[in-house]
């Protein structure tokens, strides 16, 4: 199904729909840029009903089509074990039905009837709910993943440990510690051989 545009309709409407349709996160700047008109252009056209109107209508068609997609992927999540999206999914397709049985309707006989019944036959059942889905399975963490995450915060704790080290050795022997920021290896390695070459000349064991 295609929507005709007027003809008197210029490009630049034509434009600035299509883009409303496609792309509903852009602003009015950029749908102007697009269209090549004021942002003040695409207000006024906001206030014409007909504007409006085809607007909504090119809007649906495209919101129908992607209909599809998001039942799909509804019906993932179901399958999970996500009760809600599998709840959705039934109430959808008419499989889950809510039954309510009304007894507000009576006539005053019908009540004082209904008062001489033993309590156990008056039980009614208001609604009734089918439960389908399991719960969500509890998927185990990849070992492999979580012995790299490991390895990589010992080698951090590890460097931290070090970098802790050279600054104790450059204050023990009055040397200051590098400036505040990211050093380059280079710079690190002269700080370091700096440390060195003073410790050497003191006498002065490292830390």
């Amino acid at each position: 199904m295609s929507i005709t545009l007027p003809v008197k309709w210029k490009p630049e409407k034509s434009i600035a729909i299509d883009m409303l349709v496609t792309s509903p996160e852009s602003s009015i700047q950029n749908i102007a840029d697009k269209a090549g008109v004021t942002t003040a252009t695409i207000r006024n056209w906001f206030k014409d009903p007909e504007f409006v109107e085809i607007y909504y209508q090119k809007y649906m068609i495209t919101f129908g089509a992607r209909l599809p997609n998001v039942l799909n992927s509804m019906v993932r999540e179901a399958e999970a074990g996500n009760v809600q999206a599998g709840r959705l999914v039934l109430e959808h397709s008419g499989k889950l039905i809510k039954r309510v049985e009304v007894n507000n309707h009576q006539s005053p006989f019908e009540k004082f009837l209904n008062t001489q019944v033993p309590e156990e036959a008056q039980v009614i059942e208001d609604i009734e709910e089918i439960q389908v889905l399991p719960q969500r399975p509890v998927v185990p963490e990849n070992p492999i993943k979580v012995k790299l995450e490991e390895k990589k915060k010992d080698t951090k704790n590890k460097k931290r440990r070090e970098a802790r080290r050279w600054r104790e050795r450059a204050e023990a022997i009055g040397i200051e510690p590098p400036k505040k920021g990211r050093q380059t290896p280079r710079q690190r390695k002269e700080w370091q051989e700096t440390i060195i070459k003073k410790e050497k000349a003191l006498n002065v064991k490292p830390l």
